[in-house]
C-alpha cells in the first residue's frame, strides 16, 4: 500500500487532493481524472509519496543534490518517503515516458512532458535529455538551461 500526502491533508492509498484538483497515484504513475475517465500526469509538486519504483532513475544534480525519476516526474528522499520536487534546469535523464509531445523552438526540437521542456542531447555517446526552462524569448533565441 502507498499513502500520498500533501500539505493539506494525508488520504488513503491512491488518492490524493492538491488545492483544487484530484489526483490518483499508483506505482509511480499519477493520475487526474477528467470528462473521459483518467490521463495520466506529472506528479504535483510538493505531493508526498510512502514509495516509488525500484527501477527509478537516479538524477545527481550540479549541486550534488539526488533526485530520482520516474514517470516523468522528479521526486526527492524525505523523511516520509518521497517529495514530488520541480525539475532542475541541466538535470539529464535517460528514458521519457510515453505520451511527450515534439515541439520546434527556432531550430531546435524539444520533447514537451507536461510543462517540463526535454532538449535531446549525447553524453559521452550516450542519448540523453535535459531539462531546459523556456524564456519569453525562447522562440526567438532557442532553449536555455540554467
Amino acid at each position: 500500500m502507498t499513502n500520498v500526502t500533501n500539505e493539506t491533508n494525508v488520504t488513503n492509498i491512491t488518492n490524493v487532493t492538491n488545492v483544487v484538483n484530484e489526483f490518483h497515484y499508483d506505482n509511480g504513475v499519477f493520475y487526474q481524472k477528467d470528462d473521459e475517465g483518467y490521463v495520466v500526469v506529472p506528479g504535483p509538486v510538493g505531493v508526498e509519496v510512502s514509495s516509488i519504483p525500484d527501477n527509478a532513475e537516479k538524477v545527481k544534480l550540479d549541486d550534488g543534490t539526488m533526485n530520482y525519476f520516474w514517470g516523468g516526474t522528479f521526486y526527492e528522499k524525505s523523511a516520509k518517503g518521497y517529495t514530488v520536487v520541480p525539475p532542475t534546469a541541466g538535470a539529464l535523464v535517460e528514458n521519457l515516458p510515453d505520451g511527450g509531445e515534439e515541439v520546434k523552438m527556432g531550430d531546435v526540437i524539444l520533447l514537451a512532458y507536461g510543462e517540463t521542456y526535454y532538449m535531446p542531447v549525447q553524453v559521452n555517446g550516450r542519448n540523453m535529455y535535459e531539462v531546459v526552462y523556456l524564456e519569453e524569448q525562447a522562440e526567438e533565441d532557442g532553449p536555455s538551461s540554467n
